[in-house]
Parts: C-alpha cells; structure tokens; sequence
C-alpha cells in the first residue's frame, strides 16, 4: 500500500468517527428532551390531578352545605316550637330539670342514645362512635329576671323572677334541631358528633364540671368544639355569622369586700370607725387599677355593683360595708394579675381609714351557688377559619362578619382550653321582629326567624369537620 493510499484511509477514518460521534450526541439529547417532555408531562397531569381533586372536593363540600342549609330549613317550625316551650319553663343553674327533661324526652324520639353528666347536664352521640369526634354545645340555663319582653302574655315566661333573657332557649332548641338533621344523615356521618346540653353557663362553670366528670374523658375522645351564641346586636344583624381567631370573648371573675369598722352614734364619729366612708374610699381607689395601673393598651374592667351599709335609722352608724362587683381581662396574664391588685388595693385603704377587710373571689350568689371565675374565652385559628369557611358557603360570603372582642365571658372557654374550638355569634338583630334589646335585659327578644341558620351551622361545622378536619377552613388539620 502507498503512502498515498493509507493517508486518505486514515482521513476517511478520522471523518467516520466524527460523524459517529456526532451522532451519538445527537441521540442524546433527543433522549434528555423526551425525558424532560415525559417529566414536564407527568407534572402537569399531577398538578391536574390534584387540582381536579381539590375542585371535587370543594365541590362536594359546597353541595353537602346546601344539603345541610335545606334540610335545617324544614325543622324550622319544629325549633321554633321547642324553643317556645322551654320559654315558658326557665329555670336558674343547676336547677335545669324540666328543661333537660325536655331534651331527654325529644331525643328519645328521635332515637338517639344519650347519659347524663353533671346532671342535669346530657350528652347524646349521633354518628358512627368512632374517631374523628367533634362536639357540639348548647347552654339550657335561665337568668333571675321578671320578663317585660312585648311579646304575648301566654308566650312569656310563666315562672315569676325567671327568664330566658340571653337566649339559651334559642341554644337548646337549635342543638335538638341540629340533633334532627344529624340523625337523618347519621349514616353518611365518617365519625362521630357528641351533643353536649350543658347547665349552669350564667356563673356555674357548668363547661367545666361536665369535663370533669366525666366529658373530658369519653372514648373516643373530643377533638374540636363548636357554639353559637345569639347577637341581638347593630353589628351583626339577623342572619349573619360572625367570629374572630384569637380571644372573643373575656375572662371573667367576682369580688365580695367585707369592710369592718366600729359602728356608734352618728352625733360622735370620732369615737367610731365609719366603714361607710371606708367603703367609699375603697370605691374609689378601686377605679385606679383600671385607669392608672393597668397597660391601656389590654382592655380591663373592673366594676363595684353592689355597695350595703348601715342600717334603717339616720342617727347610727354600722358596723360594716360590704361592696361586690366584678373584673374581666382579654388577656389570661392581666387577669390573673388583677387578682392581686384588688386585694392589695382593698387591704391598704381600708388600713387607712382603721378598718379590716376580707375579700372573697368566690361569692355566692343569692340562689345559693358559688359565682364561678371563667378565663377569656380564645377560639383557635383554625376552627375559626372552619366556621367562617362554612357560613359563607351556606348563607354568602357577604354575611361572615369578622368580630371585635368583647368584655361579657363564656364558660365555652373551657372548651377552647381543652380542645382546639370556636365560639361564634348568631346575628338576632332585628328591630322588625323587635329583637333589638340587649343580652340580660328583661325586655329581651330572640328574633326565631334566624334559628334555622343556627341548626344549619352546628351540622355544618360537624359534617365539615369529621369529613375534613379544618382542611375546609384553608389550613392542614392538625
């Protein structure tokens, strides 16, 4: 072979093996492009996918409610009956017995299973009896008022000295309607709905004692809570739902003062300790923990609604004051530290003006039962956002109301201590049906036209709980 010959092979050869190699490359990255494309193409059918099932599932959330909406809207004459009924018959803390016979008697009727706790407390369980276990509440207790509310003679009160002046009728009767709804669908129910109907809420730590005995450690064991109070307030007319995260509602405690002196003749009174002017002092200093003590930025109050002294004749001075009042705190460290400024404050003016005081944190009220203290009541974040989630899918977004905090206290803060829950409040404003009086006044009206939405609520925050957790809200489920 020339040498000719065998440096054209050798160029040839170079050639070949270029082409060859180029096209190895080439094949690669058609390769790495079908790779990307398969993985581009698998990621978008994931992101379908999941969207698809986020949409059935909000889909199939929104046609339950509407369900939920109809079905609490045909046991409307029903709640409204049972509410009339336990109108007539109020009865004060712990002493709820008619009223609980009430309920006792009408989910017999409906067949569901129930056992007293802390009677005449009464939990009834709708569902499977399994895990997940979320817990519904209804105060039954009455207030110590004469009833002037302008409503027919026959459809007020016919217990003098007793009303239903906050509602809790309302409560009742919109839990056994709750109670109805559930039971129809109980078998569609992936868990299990506890009722709780719960005594002496008006100062009684019922919420409190029903967990100790015997709530708090039922099996399967509670998860969440849910409870509507009644609003017959401008900001939240009838037929909105209204609810805040955090702290809504405060906590609350009572004071009884014991202030003694040395009574006498008026005509000498420095011979005497005047426990009269005493009191008054301590009144008055009193208003200081508020207004010089404590950080404006935390709401206080702190409130003296009871002031006896002296006796029927003008000429002698008594023995004794006695003051009684109460203090709330939004926040749970404020309130606890009000505790101490009250004694202190008490203990040195009294001092000063020669008497002794003894203060007593736990009155008893003039029905005989010991004036419970309840912390502020703090709904959890996420069972807020449920309850937001669930009325404005059933009533419209337009008529969800994010709520200030206020100063009235709840012993459902029990529940929110123990389980992640929510209180929220039931607009009952109307002036056409003259539900325009406030809580606690004698010439109070619960407008029943709203009491429907009320069942729709209960059943809605359950169902939407055991099928979901607070996933409906827009957060994970714990």
């Amino acid at each position: 072979m020339t040498m000719k010959k065998m440096m054209c092979s050798a160029a040839q050869l170079l050639l070949l093996a270029a082409l060859l190699c180029a096209s190895a490359a080439a094949a690669a990255a058609d390769t790495t492009n079908a790779n990307s494309d398969n993985e581009a193409g698998a990621a978008a059918s994931a992101t379908s996918t999941a969207s698809m099932g986020v949409a059935s599932s909000a889909s199939s959330s929104e046609a339950l409610l509407r369900r939920v909406l109809a079905n609490s809207e045909a046991v409307s004459d029903y709640v409204v009956r049972i509410r009339r009924e336990l109108h007539l018959i109020p009865e004060l803390m712990w002493s709820e017995h008619q009223t609980s016979a009430v309920v006792k008697r009408e989910l017999t009727n409906m067949g569901i299973t129930f056992e007293e706790v802390s009677s005449p407390g009464i939990v009834a369980s709708i569902g499977s009896g399994g895990a997940p276990v979320v817990g519904l509440r209804a105060d039954m207790d009455a207030l110590p008022l004469t009833e002037e509310a302008d409503i027919p003679l026959e459809r007020r009160s016919q217990t003098p000295g007793k009303m239903h002046a906050c509602g809790h009728d309302g409560h009742t009767a919109m839990l056994l309607g709750a109670a109805r709804v559930l039971k129809g669908m109980e078998a569609e129910l992936p868990g299990t709905v506890r009722l709780v109907f719960q005594p002496a809420e008006e100062g009684g730590a019922g919420a409190r004692r029903m967990l100790d005995a015997g709530l708090g450690a039922m099996a399967p064991p509670l998860q969440s809570m849910f409870a509507l109070h009644n609003w017959p307030y401008p900001e939240t007319p009838s037929g909105t739902v209204g609810t805040r995260a955090g702290t809504i509602l405060a906590g609350s405690g009572s004071f009884e003062i014991t202030l003694t002196g040395a009574g006498g003749h008026a005509a000498v009174p420095h011979k005497n300790i005047d426990a009269v002017v005493c009191g008054s002092a301590v009144v008055m200093a009193l208003q200081t923990v508020v207004s010089r003590l404590t950080d404006p930025l935390k709401s206080a109050v702190l409130s003296v609604t009871i002031f006896r002294a002296g006796g029927e004749a003008s000429n002698v001075m008594g023995d004794a004051a006695l003051l009684g009042g109460t203090f709330r705190a939004l926040d749970k460290d404020v309130f606890e530290w009000l505790h101490g400024r009250i004694q202190h404050v008490t203990t040195a003016t009294a001092l000063a003006h020669g008497c002794t005081a003894h203060v007593n944190f736990a009155p008893i009220s003039a029905d005989g039962v010991t004036r419970e203290e309840y912390p502020p009541t703090v709904n959890d974040p996420r069972a807020a956002a449920l309850v937001s989630a669930v009325a404005a899918s059933m009533l419209g977004a337009h008529n969800v109301r994010e709520v200030a905090p206020v100063m009235p206290a709840e012993d459902f803060s029990f529940f929110c201590e123990a389980y992640p829950s929510a209180m929220a409040w039931l607009g009952a404003y109307n002036q056409s049906a003259g539900a325009t009086w406030p809580l606690h006044s004698n010439k109070y009206v619960l407008d029943e036209q709203v009491l429907h939405k009320g069942v729709a609520m209960h059943v809605g925050y359950a169902a939407e709980y055991l099928a979901r957790g607070f996933a409906s809200g827009g957060a994970a489920a714990a």
